[in-house]
């Protein structure tokens, strides 16, 4: 009787431990958590956001939650080291959010990225401008 209990006692480890084994890992989630970005725009000036990794082939987002005096900002992206990613250009004035289509991924795999952003026209003054991006969106 005892022998047959630890052959049972055996045999459910052994179960639990091929069923461990046999577990799908959980896919990586990409890189679409929100990051703050801020610009005072003069002339044709630009400003950079900061780098984050480029991690599926989704497009970027960006969202311009502010932007002085009516005025339209444009933003693109970029490698780390400004590398052509073929980004397409977006325009926004205050409140509004765009997905950026580029080739990151499919180009260099995972690689780090920015979100260049200027005003739309040569505005007099200066154009101050804020918002959030991402360099992959869900």
């Amino acid at each position: 009787m005892n022998a047959i209990t630890n052959k049972k006692k055996f045999v459910m480890v052994l179960a639990m431990v091929v069923a461990m084994f046999c577990m799908a890992t959980p896919a990586m989630a990409n890189n679409h958590g929100d990051t703050g970005w801020s610009a005072y725009l003069n002339g044709w000036n630009t400003v950079d956001t900061p780098n984050r990794q480029k991690q599926d082939a989704s497009y970027g987002y960006i969202k311009a939650q502010s932007v002085s005096n009516n005025r339209q900002i444009r933003a693109w992206m970029l490698g780390f080291g400004n590398e052509d990613v073929s980004s397409a250009t977006v325009y926004m004035t205050s409140g509004q959010s765009r997905l950026v289509s580029n080739y990151t991924f499919e180009r260099f795999g995972r690689k780090q990225v920015h979100m260049r952003i200027q005003v739309n026209a040569n505005y007099s003054g200066t154009t101050v401008a804020s918002g959030v991006w991402s360099p992959d969106s869900i």
